[in-house]
């Protein structure tokens, strides 16, 4: 775990010395043997790191998380609340007394078969988190919910597939009125289209949302990060996130507003899809026994700052 303390040292030290133009390994060392690695939230006070760590096959995952210990970084740990089904992407509420996910855990707890996905959360309590609770209504349904990004008023935003939507998966919002959710609405302006768009960071003051979307003949790859500025109530037209992008899939956007840190998860890989030397049984297994990308769901970094 000494490599995990070094790692975050230098990562620290890195981006606040360097304009950095590329985007980076977050923590390679301590997810060089995990299986897939996805989608990132650092609480608002930054004492605590929370990732989701996916079997390869996407059958059951587990959200973990590392938290500060005076100059340090404690062993990573699963959450009181995982381990039985499919939990991912957590996200703070803007005050961190709140955690929410994405599970597709049954919501009668006599039940032992998974379910759709549906939107949960926990609260803080004196010795950790509390039980789970179902988000509920009008927010979940039967169909699956995913990706939960939250603004300073408690506003949800989300991912789903409905009736209402401009494509296959759109980003809706759900406004927090006394206390109560409102019925969910597919953003308008321009974020979503008729094609994919999901997992949605959402900016606390909702100035800017970044995004992910498979947009043909558009982008690097098989689905790419954009970004869209507020104009009054409409999305302006969403761009390409620049210096971020690959010819793989990158997705689940998170932003540290306290240092202008951009955090995604990418597919990237340097396996190539021929050789012009035969390669030998060595030279494959090493390409596979390297630290280097290879194909998993890795978490990485970029700086960033908002251009509006």
């Amino acid at each position: 775990m000494v490599k995990l303390y070094v790692s975050f040292i230098l990562f620290l030290i890195s981006i606040s010395v360097i304009a950095q133009s590329n985007p980076k390994a977050f923590l390679p060392d301590l997810f060089v043997e995990y299986p897939n690695v996805r989608d990132i939230a650092i609480s608002p006070d930054g004492n605590e790191i929370y990732f989701t760590v996916d079997d390869i096959k996407s059958r059951i995952a587990v959200i973990s998380f590392i938290s500060k210990n005076g100059d340090s970084w404690g062993e990573p740990r699963t959450v009181s609340f995982t381990g039985n089904y499919r939990d991912l992407e957590p996200a703070f509420s803007h005050d961190g007394k709140r955690l929410f996910f994405v599970s597709n855990r049954p919501i009668d707890s006599s039940q032992n078969n998974p379910k759709d996905y549906d939107i949960w959360y926990v609260n803080k309590t004196e010795t950790g988190w509390s039980a789970p609770k179902n988000i509920g209504s009008p927010i979940n349904t039967e169909a699956d919910e995913y990706y939960p990004s939250i603004t300073k008023k408690g506003d949800i935003y989300f991912t789903a597939e409905r009736k209402d939507a401009v494509g296959r998966e759109d980003i809706f919002v759900s406004r927090l009125k006394d206390g109560l959710y409102q019925n969910p609405m597919s953003i308008s302006g321009g974020v979503n289209t008729k094609y994919y768009e999901f997992n949605a960071f959402i900016a606390p003051d909702e100035n800017y949302i970044i995004f992910s979307s498979q947009r043909p003949n558009e982008g690097s790859g098989g689905g790419d990060l954009y970004i869209s500025y507020k104009d009054g109530d409409i999305w302006g037209k969403s761009a390409l996130v620049k210096n971020v992008n690959s010819p793989y899939l990158d997705f689940c956007p998170f932003i540290d507003i306290r240092t202008n840190r951009l955090f995604f998860t990418s597919q990237k890989t340097i396996v190539e899809k021929h050789y012009e030397k035969p390669l030998s049984l060595d030279k494959f297994l090493s390409i596979y026994q390297s630290g280097k990308p290879k194909g998993l769901n890795r978490l990485y970094f970029i700086n960033f700052t908002p251009e509006k």
